[in-house]
């Protein structure tokens, strides 16, 4: 499979989910008449706002992992494919959990939403990592420990994802920080993230 035609429709995919982020931010349908009403309208835009924020971290993250993943991949197999896609299935539902969790933040559903679908794309990350591993599929010059410190980094998030998810139905807010303190812990590039690897 064309290793290029893969890594673009990927970028693609990741560039239109970031890009809908935006439309979960909305002003009330009403029409407001005056500057207070519309400054107090867009001041109430605040958990939408750092929805917004967390959700543009996580896609922008995943996409960095992905381009520095697949920069050390030499071949890409429909399996590749097949959990390639899984993970892009996810990351576009991120959307719609980012607008439901801005607008019911304190809410167990919401919350728990965001965390299914963040566990969805954690679980297709991994299990395609793991096939990239079982089918060395990786260039010859990366060393095994990078692998190694990649597949503990990613199954990192995985079970703090699902930890968070669950912590829905205890503390919605809680929840919501554990999302935040995920996205603060990627932003350290790890494994074969990082561009000594």
């Amino acid at each position: 499979m064309n290793k290029a035609r893969f890594e673009a429709f990927s970028d693609g995919v990741f560039a239109f989910a970031i890009t809908l982020l935006i439309l979960g931010i909305s002003l009330p349908a009403i029409h407001l008449t005056s500057n207070h009403e519309l400054s107090a309208a867009l001041l109430r835009l605040w958990p939408n706002l750092i929805a917004y924020a967390l959700s543009f971290a996580v896609i922008g993250i995943m996409w960095q992992n992905h381009n520095a993943l697949f920069r050390r991949v030499e071949r890409i197999d429909r399996a590749t494919l097949f959990w390639n896609l899984l993970l892009l299935g996810g990351t576009v539902f991120i959307p719609f959990a980012t607008s439901t969790l801005g607008s019911y933040p304190t809410m167990t559903a919401a919350a728990l939403l965001y965390g299914l679908t963040l566990s969805w794309t954690a679980t297709s990350y991994n299990l395609m990592l793991n096939h990239l591993v079982r089918t060395r599929a990786f260039h010859e010059s990366v060393k095994d420990a990078a692998i190694a410190a990649t597949v503990r980094a990613y199954r990192t998030g995985w079970v703090v994802y699902a930890v968070a998810a669950l912590l829905a139905f205890v503390l919605p807010v809680l929840s919501v920080a554990a999302y935040i303190i995920i996205a603060i812990y990627y932003l350290v590039p790890r494994g074969l993230e990082s561009d000594v690897a």
